[in-house]
């Protein structure tokens, strides 16, 4: 009896880590029936589909399970577009409930899915696919940017009030930000810029930000080359660093620098020290790494 529970117990432990794998093991974030690989900028989600009861023969019922799979993919992947961070504080749902436009482009770019691999096909008639979205061809890069001039606008209208801890609320340096040493070398000539956001709890977004301790923005969509991050994002996002030192975005000779904390409402946001910071202000005088988007973000 105790070998049969354990038994039990086995094969329900592996079932729970099957249906805890990702659909592909380069996303960095994971949904229930979609995932996204924020380093080839793509969002991947399996559909399932049944024949329809109409369906008279064998060709038919294949037909209309696939068509029926291909619309549930496209479902899984929109639900997945939805919660995709836009910024600190904004969101893709959001923008497609405020901006009938916005809702409007991001449905119609789900007509050009592109389908991954072969179906798959079951006893029952119904058909698995795979298939995926490119996130810069799906959500409109005007967003990114308009973000970024809605935020410059507000903060010429007004001042702004501060959160308490948040990036922006400067206090005295010597009582809120103490001084962490940099080892940057700025005259050496640097491919790109990795920041490694491990163990701060940082997420995702389409437009991320890096600030100093002191609230000043460093590295955002304002301080980018459009057409590099039309094509290529503002940032790719891995978990590995030897995996991030090799990627193409960076490979050569990049720069490793650490974040201090994740800041904003969505945590997407940066903080790294100020020596690091004022190192970085000096090397974007003279190299492109930041202008060009060069950036990889490592996350937990």
């Amino acid at each position: 009896m105790k070998q049969i529970v354990i038994f039990i117990f086995g094969l329900l432990f592996i079932w729970g880590s099957l249906g805890a794998q990702s659909l592909d093991e380069r996303c960095i974030q994971n949904g229930d029936s979609a995932c996204i690989d924020w380093d080839r900028g793509v969002v991947i989600a399996e559909g399932l589909g049944a024949p329809a009861k109409f369906a008279k023969n064998a060709a038919v019922r294949n037909a209309s399970a696939q068509r029926a799979a291909k619309l549930d993919a496209a479902r899984n992947i929109l639900e997945m577009i939805k919660g995709i961070n836009i910024s600190s504080d904004s969101t893709v749902k959001e923008a497609m409930v405020s901006n009938d436009t916005i809702r409007t482009q991001i449905r119609g770019y789900l007509h050009g899915l592109r389908p991954i691999g072969n179906p798959r096909y079951f006893s029952d008639g119904t058909i698995k696919v795979r298939m995926e979205a490119r996130l810069h061809r799906t959500i409109p890069d005007e967003l990114i940017f308009r973000q970024q001039s809605m935020e410059s606008n507000q903060a010429a209208q007004a001042p702004v009030e501060l959160l308490p801890g948040s990036p922006g609320n400067a206090q005295n340096p010597s009582s809120s930000s103490p001084s962490v040493q940099s080892t940057i070398n700025v005259g050496q000539v640097y491919t790109g810029v990795i920041v490694d956001a491990r163990n701060t709890d940082a997420q995702p977004a389409m437009s991320p930000k890096v600030f100093d301790q002191e609230g000043n923005e460093i590295y955002g969509s304002a301080y980018v080359d459009r057409d590099f991050v039309v094509k290529h994002g503002m940032a790719g996002y891995l978990k590995d660093l030897q995996q991030a030192r090799q990627n193409e975005r960076v490979k050569g000779s990049p720069l490793v620098i650490k974040a201090l904390k994740s800041s904003g409402k969505n945590k997407t946001d940066l903080v790294i020290s100020n020596n690091d910071a004022n190192a970085l202000r000096q090397m974007a005088a003279t190299q492109s790494f930041l202008r060009e988007a060069r950036v990889v973000i490592l996350l937990d």
